[in-house]
Order: C-alpha cells, then sequence, then structure tokens
C-alpha cells in the first residue's frame, strides 16, 4: 500500500468517526478497530479487544494539541470503580493497575487520575459504558 492509499484510508475512516461526532481510536494502527467507543467528557474511552485507551487529545482546552493516549492492556487491569449513573454527579470509569491506586474521595479525584474518564450525562453514553464494561470484565474475570 502506498502513501496514497494509507492516507485515502485515514480520511475514510476519519469521515465514519467524525458522523459518530468521535475521531477514531489513537491505537487503531496497533490494536485494530475499536469495538465500543465513549465520548466522555475531556477524553474519549475506546475499547478494543484486548485493551483499553483513554485518548485525553481532543478533550479541553489544556489538552488540545496534545495528541496522548494511554493504552491498559486488560491483563494489566487489577480493578475497576465505577459509577455508571448518579443523579447529581457525573458518572465515571477508573481503571486500576498494580501501581497506580485508584482515586479515594469525590468526583474530584477521579477527574485527576490519568486512568479514568467522566462519562457525559446522556442515557445513551451510560448505556455504551455499561455495555463496554461487561466486554471488560468478561475478559479480565475470566
Amino acid at each position: 500500500m502506498g502513501l496514497l492509499d494509507s492516507m485515502k484510508n485515514l480520511a475514510q475512516e476519519g469521515a465514519a468517526a467524525s458522523s459518530q461526532g468521535m475521531r477514531p481510536s489513537p491505537a487503531r494502527e496497533f490494536l485494530g478497530e475499536a469495538l465500543y467507543a465513549i465520548d466522555c467528557r475531556g477524553a474519549n474511552l475506546y475499547v478494543h479487544e484486548k485493551a483499553v485507551v483513554i485518548d485525553k487529545t481532543g478533550g479541553g482546552l489544556w489538552n488540545v494539541g496534545d495528541n496522548n493516549f494511554k493504552v491498559i492492556p486488560f491483563k494489566s487491569i487489577v480493578a475497576i470503580q465505577a459509577k455508571l449513573k448518579s443523579t447529581i454527579l457525573n458518572g465515571y470509569i477508573e481503571f486500576e493497575t498494580a501501581n497506580s491506586p485508584l482515586s479515594v474521595g469525590s468526583d474530584k479525584a477521579e477527574r485527576g487520575s490519568e486512568n479514568s474518564v467522566i462519562l457525559s450525562g446522556t442515557d445513551e453514553r451510560f448505556a455504551q459504558a455499561k455495555e463496554a464494561l461487561q466486554y471488560i470484565f468478561d475478559q479480565i474475570c475470566k
């Protein structure tokens, strides 16, 4: 495949993702297409076959242009802390790895963790998060 073919494929993937309102997973080149893509506040969460990707690139003024993302393989996840729906606070999902203890305290603590995402408050996004978590649990609890 030549350079022009690669550029064409990236443009097509980008068009498909933008129709969903999200950019494609930044790790798709390494991990393949994401099975689940959840638009979160300040970040995007992508669930691939064997890993989760937290992409903070497009989230907020301070993250624009950073183009940074974190890949957490399922085998590295030792715990998940989640609040999928709440009447007052936003929901969140936080992944604990061996040397990254879970945040303790408030919704604000989860915002500062590099292993967490804050869920935007629509019922559709909470349903997407629940479905993605079911897939992750099935993979890590085998």
